[in-house]
C-alpha cells in the first residue's frame, strides 16, 4: 500500500491540507473511482449522490444522519474535480506519475480547513479514505469505516506541527 503524504499549506488565504498519494493505476481508472457514486460509496464513509457538473449538487448520506450537501465547483474530466462542503473547499487533481515509481498517477487533494484545530481529524479521516480507495482500485474490499481513534488523531497532530 502507498503512503499518503500530507502537509499544511495556504489556499487562497485560507489554511489547507495538501494530500498526495501515488496509485499504480491510470488517471482514467482513478477518476472513475473518484466520480462514480457506486465506486465512491465503497471507499468514502457514506453513500454519495453526485451531479458532476459545475453548480451541481453533491449529497452525502451518512447512516443515521440528515443528508449533507455541497456544490460542485469545477470539473475537468479526467483530471480535476472540486466541490464545496461544510464551509470547506476540496479540490482533487490527477496527473500521470512521472516520478520513476512506475506507471500510474498521483492524486492530490487540497482541503481548505474551516477550523484549524480540526486539521488532525481531517488528516486522519482522509488518510483512511485514501487507503480505502487503494483497496477499491486493487479490487479488494476496504475495511469498514470507523472514526479515527484518539491515538491516530494525536499522531496527525504531531505530524502536522
Amino acid at each position: 500500500m502507498t503512503e499518503t503524504h500530507v502537509r499544511k499549506i495556504e489556499q487562497d488565504g485560507n489554511p489547507a491540507l495538501l494530500f498526495e498519494r501515488h496509485y499504480p493505476h491510470g488517471v482514467e481508472r482513478v477518476w472513475e473511482a473518484l466520480t462514480d457514486p457506486a465506486q465512491l460509496g465503497r471507499w468514502f464513509p457514506c453513500e454519495v449522490r453526485l451531479h458532476l457538473v459545475p453548480g451541481g449538487t453533491i449529497t452525502f448520506l451518512f447512516p443515521g444522519e440528515e443528508p449533507e450537501t455541497g456544490t460542485v465547483t469545477e470539473v475537468d474530466a479526467p483530471t480535476v474535480f472540486a466541490f464545496s462542503w461544510a464551509g470547506e473547499e476540496l479540490r482533487w487533481t490527477l496527473s500521470p506519475d512521472d516520478s520513476g515509481e512506475g506507471s500510474g498517477c498521483v492524486l492530490r487533494l487540497v482541503n481548505t480547513i474551516a477550523d484549524p484545530a480540526w486539521a488532525p481529524n481531517t488528516a486522519a479521516g482522509w488518510d483512511s479514505c485514501l487507503g480505502a480507495l487503494d483497496a477499491v482500485l486493487e479490487g479488494r474490499t476496504p475495511q469498514a469505516h470507523a472514526q479515527p481513534d484518539d491515538s491516530v488523531i494525536e499522531g496527525w497532530r504531531t505530524a502536522l506541527r
